[in-house]
């Protein structure tokens, strides 16, 4: 009986000094990416079939998860823009410098034209920004 006792007291110190580091706080990212548009210019002129050099920087503090690129007309219809290096990531997933051409189609309609951009971190934080541009014949 003597054994058993000291056993499980063994097995409860053991117990108890194996889990001193459950106490540490665990701390919640609640800091949305950062997006800074450095092209097209705000109501930079296009024409029907130009191509518009978006270029953006996005950043965030523990890491992003998803970058979208939408084009919405006058009409209010968007579009997604799919381009393989808009997913590219570098540096753990905490900076991307975003690089893409987007073509206007060569049937656009004049007007305005919004390029909006949405970064979605790890954590489900999400940021927009988004650039307007014209397009004229």
């Amino acid at each position: 009986m003597n054994k058993t006792n000291w056993l499980f007291l063994m097995l409860l110190a053991f117990a108890s000094f194996s889990c001193d580091d459950d106490d540490e706080d665990v701390e919640l990212d609640v800091t949305a990416p950062t997006i800074n548009i450095t092209s097209p210019a705000p109501n930079a002129v296009f024409a029907p079939g130009d191509e518009v050099q978006l270029r953006a920087e996005i950043r965030d503090n523990l890491g992003l998860e998803t970058i979208r690129v939408h084009v919405t007309d006058p009409g209010g219809t968007s579009r997604e823009v799919d381009d393989d290096n808009i997913s590219d990531f570098l540096n753990d997933n905490r900076e991307k410098d975003l690089e893409v051409d987007i073509t206007i189609d060569s049937q656009a309609q004049d007007g305005a034209y919004i390029i909006t951009i949405e970064a979605i971190d790890e954590q489900d934080n999400t940021t927009e920004q988004s650039v307007t541009i014209s397009v004229m014949q």
